[in-house]
């Protein structure tokens, strides 16, 4: 052998001989688990490329595949997936359905509870369902060496969680977003990117703002014209002109979706322990429809889709026979769509003016003995029985109906409005107290109150980041002067963000992050204890992921 390769294969030797370093996390991830018992005089858990991935039941093979892939991305350790247990000593991850985990739980917090036990030889994650499980792995990829970690410990580190039982669940059961993809439209892959993000901050709700006056994007069979007129306007306005519609930039804005596009999103959210929630805005934000089919309207029309921002006077006539059947139509393909509970309805900033002076909705209101009475006009209780009649529609197809506040009339301190409260969850935009009142006067609500949760406020987006992720994480108790009873009506928190003014994906992502970690954190942990250093200290970890993903986070 000449003596270049006798150097070359001593190097390999002495190379395949040097133990590689062991280098572990820790499980000081976002959102906080809430128990987590480290056993220091354990081994730890390493990955090699001999580490299996193993689950039992089918139900579980996709959550295995989906957590090797992300091991594989962090780690560049390649799984091998199979069904499990298997009786060896091989190191193993074994993901296993147990509904034992979280049995002292409310049914809405032990859906997401799990338990990982982690010693040298095993990782155990045991979920109370599917969604469980999914929590568990997210934790286990938070909980890894940043790839920053390994790498400065060398190019044979190895990547390894410490020894260590966690018991974690959620303490709301519904932790959501919602984007406004009318204003902006973005296409399906730039939806499942959003799903990754929120799967990410441990979310299970995506709220998919379909229509409004400004984009109709939902494929509706039965009315083909809502996406064919409907989904295209002539321009978006100019900043600081007169929000008029005759001020716009003139470059048009189109886009929809097809059916396979949505069911294939709806999917790939499921996978990830995320349900979808369409929101089909009504009987105000119609003007799409309305151009698409100017007869839904009081006065025939013309109408155009809406090239100016706001609240505008043409709404859907609520007097005509056709327009319930039109609203039937339209839900009865939605639901055929998405299989979540909640169908969004809207019900927020609908003008009366046209139903004042439309001989249709005055004889309806003949009709149904409406009147004037308690701070409550007759047209205002038009609106309260066109939601109810909707509400009605989807309770018959085991569907519960979400609407913003604005149906109860809450505009003040006042609640005049009369939905169904055994089928409506009211969704509180405008200030705190709205759930607070949603939940006082008997109805299941979501916080979601524009001044701390629409990322995409200008005010709020102008102020440095620290103040705008404050605002966030120190925003008002949801609690406040309820009982237990009202204060169990509360069904969780959601960000939102209204596409007006959103230019592409990156902006999207800068409005997102990392305000959306603050949301995952009070979410998950709760509104009681909060925790700002340790937050922000795991924040930072945790945005090390958003530069690996590539995802844009606001860092100014």
């Amino acid at each position: 052998m000449k003596p270049i390769l006798y150097a070359l294969a001593a190097a390999l030797t002495i190379a395949a001989c040097t133990p590689a370093s062991v280098v572990c996390g820790d499980w000081e991830v976002l959102p906080k688990p809430k128990e987590v018992r480290e056993a220091p005089q354990d081994a730890p858990f390493a990955l090699h490329k001999s580490t299996r991935i193993l689950y039992e039941g089918d139900s579980l093979e996709t959550a295995a595949i989906l957590l090797a892939a992300q091991l594989s991305g962090r780690t560049g350790i390649h799984c091998q997936v199979q069904p499990g247990p298997v009786p060896d000593e091989k190191p193993s991850i074994l993901l296993r359905i147990d509904p034992s985990v979280g049995t002292h739980l409310s049914a809405a917090r032990q859906t997401a509870a799990y338990q990982i036990e982690v010693n040298g030889h095993q990782v155990l994650l045991r979920g109370s369902t599917i969604e469980g499980v999914l929590s568990g792995s997210r934790t286990l990829l938070k909980a890894l060496p940043s790839t920053e970690e390994l790498n400065e410990a060398g190019r044979r580190a190895v990547a390894a969680w410490s020894a260590a039982t966690v018991h974690d669940w959620p303490y709301f059961g519904y932790r959501g977003f919602m984007l406004d993809v009318s204003r902006h439209f973005f296409d399906a892959a730039t939806v499942k990117e959003v799903i990754d993000i929120l799967a990410f901050h441990n979310l299970n709700v995506f709220h998919w703002h379909l229509t409004d006056d400004q984009g109709w994007r939902i494929p509706i069979d039965a009315f083909p014209e809502l996406t064919r007129k409907g989904a295209w306007r002539a321009g978006s306005p100019l900043p600081e002109t007169p929000e008029d519609g005759e001020h716009h930039d003139g470059v048009p804005v189109s886009g929809c979706y097809t059916k396979e596009e949505i069911r294939e999103v709806v999917q790939y959210a499921a996978d990830r322990g995320i349900t979808v929630i369409p929101e089909i805005d009504l009987p105000g934000h119609m003007m799409a429809a309305l151009a698409a089919y100017p007869e839904l309207g009081c006065t025939g029309g013309p109408y155009e889709v809406a090239t100016r921002y706001g609240v505008l006077d043409d709404v859907l006539c609520a007097g005509k026979e056709s327009t319930m059947g039109f609203i039937k139509t339209v839900l009865t393909e939605v639901m055929d769509l998405f299989p979540s509970e909640y169908i969004h309805l809207g019900g927020d900033e609908c003008p009366k003016v046209r139903w004042e002076q439309c001989p249709d909705c005055q004889a309806k209101i003949r009709q149904l003995g409406l009147k004037d009475a308690d701070g409550k006009t007759k047209e205002n209780r038009l609106q309260s029985w066109l939601m109810d009649e909707a509400g009605k529609f989807l309770a018959a197809h085991g569907r519960k109906m979400i609407a913003w506040n604005d149906v109860l009339c809450d505009w003040g301190d006042k609640v005049c409005g009369t939905p169904d409260p055994t089928g409506t969850i009211i969704a509180g935009w405008m200030r705190p107290s709205s759930t607070r009142i949603a939940a006082q006067e008997g109805y299941k609500a979501i916080f979601c109150p524009c001044g701390y949760l629409y990322f995409s406020a200008k005010e709020f987006n102008a102020l440095p980041v620290q103040e705008a992720l404050e605002r966030v994480y120190d925003m008002p108790s949801l609690f406040e002067g309820l009982t237990e009873a009202e204060a169990d009506r509360i069904l969780g928190m959601q960000a939102c963000i209204w596409a007006e003014r959103v230019a592409d994906k990156a902006d999207l992502e800068w409005r997102l992050l990392p305000r959306l970690a603050a949301l995952s954190e009070l979410a998950w942990c709760g509104p009681f204890g909060r925790d700002k250093a340790g937050f922000l200290n795991r924040l930072n970890r945790l945005e090390t992921t958003y530069n690996a993903r590539g995802w844009t986070w606001r860092q100014d």
